[in-house]
């Protein structure tokens, strides 16, 4: 818990904690209010593509800035109409934007219904549809983009608003707006943010503006936030984690950057210009940095990676706890959430001394009532067993805007179904076996892709992998684990003798073998979704006959 030197005193997170009437959609406004220092730098925002960036002065946001921002956005807002019933979709790689719109949209008890910029035209368009959206900011080109694959699809375009062009022209209000900042229920609607869909059509679960806040409540406290903290935050600012993330920051007094599409490079400068303390990311981004890229002096600073959405891996956690402060290292809190979920649900601390992996996800976190390993039926089965995770809490979404069959599908005697398979052990340890459409069904019984991973990852030290079903040729119908396998710098063997070193290490942890490794020498050959996660079914569907075909450098196949 960090109590003294911070930001925000033990009296304003008190005020904070207490108000039942903070919530995700006035967040800004109470932190505007209990704040003293409104006019100190808050969010950095910086062009790290410049190859100079690093050499300059990075003008911050302050409280002030926002909020006169906000406000001129809401005034040209409700001149177009928009009310508490309406949705607003943004589609900008400006992160500030983004969250800056985000915060004007909800002050008026609009639904922001936010898309990643990286979504194809098509799928986007297809979203803002079925979500009800009537109107969209974006930047320009993604605008031209979603227009025409309205026309194609021959579906009614809502109205367009180019994103740098209202940013210029929208003034001031000449009065006070009335009935501002909107007074929201508990149940009142505030966003609707995409998952990330990796198994198809990306879902709209919904987010209200009490149960959005419940992780946040308790993160007032314990969230990294004294005066020597910096946080940089490379999460899509589009995602429910993004907005999730930097809310809190604001409520803290947490100076901020807030980095653009990124990837490890432009991480990696963003630490070196910046030198935060705490760095948040997907895991793919945080796996795509390289340490020695990092200035010694910025990466001393570090003392905490937090790593969210799917668990983390050891062959990417171990170089980042090494850096930090000399003897000293750094700690990877790895945690495991989803959209639908509000918030990170379990957590685990890794150090640099630290033995506990295998697809370990740690504990629930503080805010969830209860989680179980279930089965179909929803009945909970003992510690050991694999099951579907099945979790009680305030965070979790009331459900999917469009689809209420797929809600009432979520839902097992009283649990939301989070799409996961996990295993609890008898200390109450939890590990994170798969998601329920990526399980390989054998003729042997399931087999679950994750801890396989794990051991392809740490035997061939590759950038990323994936273990898919393929088709069993001696057994129709069922599926065989094979490992596609991704290094930028490609490998000192071949697949065959990568093959035996993984089946090997596999052999030792009692893990059922690969019978195939697929080199992907390009990240287009281990392709990956918005958020950063391999796209599996794509690979099922690519390699489903390769133990049919023959074998060759970067195909290897055994009877396993």
């Amino acid at each position: 818990m960090f109590l003294l030197g911070t930001h925000r005193s033990i009296p304003q997170r008190l005020r904070l904690h207490l108000d039942r009437n903070l919530g995700a959609g006035n967040f800004f406004w109470h932190a505007w209010r209990t704040a003293h220092d409104r006019d100190r730098p808050l969010l950095f925002h910086p062009d790290v593509t410049r190859p100079d960036w690093e050499h300059r002065e990075i003008p911050g946001f302050s409280l002030d800035d926002i909020r006169r921002s906000v406000l001129r956005y809401a005034h040209w807002y409700r001149a177009q109409g928009v009310t508490a019933s309406s949705h607003v979709g943004l589609c900008t790689r400006h992160g500030l934007f983004g969250l800056l719109h985000h915060i004007a949209v909800t002050s008026l008890g609009a639904a922001a219904v936010h898309c990643n910029p990286r979504m194809a035209p098509g799928t986007a368009a297809e979203y803002f549809t079925r979500t009800g959206t009537a109107l969209v900011v974006g930047d320009g080109d993604l605008l031209k983009d979603l227009a025409a694959a309205w026309a194609e699809s021959g579906a009614a375009a809502p109205r367009t608003q180019d994103v740098h062009v209202l940013d210029a022209e929208a003034g001031w209000p000449p009065a006070p707006l009335a009935d501002f900042p909107h007074r929201h229920a508990p149940d009142d609607l505030v966003m609707i943010s995409h998952s990330s869909g990796t198994t198809g059509r990306p879902k709209a679960p919904v987010f209200h503006h009490r149960s959005f806040f419940a992780g946040k409540r308790e993160r007032l406290w314990t969230f990294p936030s004294r005066t020597s903290d910096r946080l940089l935050t490379s999460l899509p600012h589009s995602h429910s984690a993004g907005i999730s993330y930097l809310s809190l920051a604001v409520l803290l007094g947490l100076p901020t950057l807030v980095l653009d599409g990124a990837d490890g490079d432009r991480v990696a400068r963003a630490i070196n210009g910046f030198r935060p303390t705490v760095v948040l990311g997907f895991p793919l981004t945080l796996a795509e940095l390289d340490p020695a890229a990092l200035r010694p002096e910025a990466a001393r600073r570090i003392h905490t990676w937090n790593g969210m959405g799917d668990a983390s891996h050891e062959r990417h956690i171990r170089p980042l706890v090494a850096l930090g402060a000399p003897g000293a290292g750094s700690v990877y809190v790895d945690g495991l959430g989803s959209s639908e979920m509000g918030m990170v649900l379990f957590k685990a601390a890794h150090t640099a001394h630290s033995t506990h992996y295998g697809r370990y996800i740690g504990r629930p976190v503080r805010a969830v009532r209860r989680a179980a390993v279930l089965d179909e039926s929803g009945r909970e089965l003992p510690a050991g067993q694999a099951g579907l995770l099945g979790v009680r809490g305030p965070s979790i979404t009331a459900g999917y805007w469009d689809d209420p069959g797929l809600t009432e599908q979520s839902l097992r005697n009283g649990y939301f179904l989070t799409g996961d398979v996990v295993r609890r052990d008898g200390a109450g340890h939890w590990y994170h076996l798969d998601r329920t459409p990526d399980v390989i069904e054998t003729a042997s019984g399931a087999v679950y892709s994750l801890p396989l991973e794990e051991v392809v990852l740490t035997v061939t030290g590759a950038l990323d992998a994936a273990v898919v079903a393929v088709a069993d040729p001696r057994q129709p119908g069922r599926s065989c684990p094979a490992a596609v396998v991704h290094s930028p710098g490609g490998t000192a063997r071949g697949a065959a003798g990568l093959l035996a070193d993984c089946n090997a290490a596999l052999d030792a942890a009692r893990l059922p073998r690969l019978h195939a490794l697929i080199l992907a020498p390009s990240r287009a050959d281990l392709p990956v979704g918005v958020t950063g996660k391999v796209l599996k079914r794509v690979l099922r569907e690519r390699h489903r006959d390769v133990l049919s075909l023959p074998t060759t450098d970067t195909v290897a196949h055994c009877a396993a």
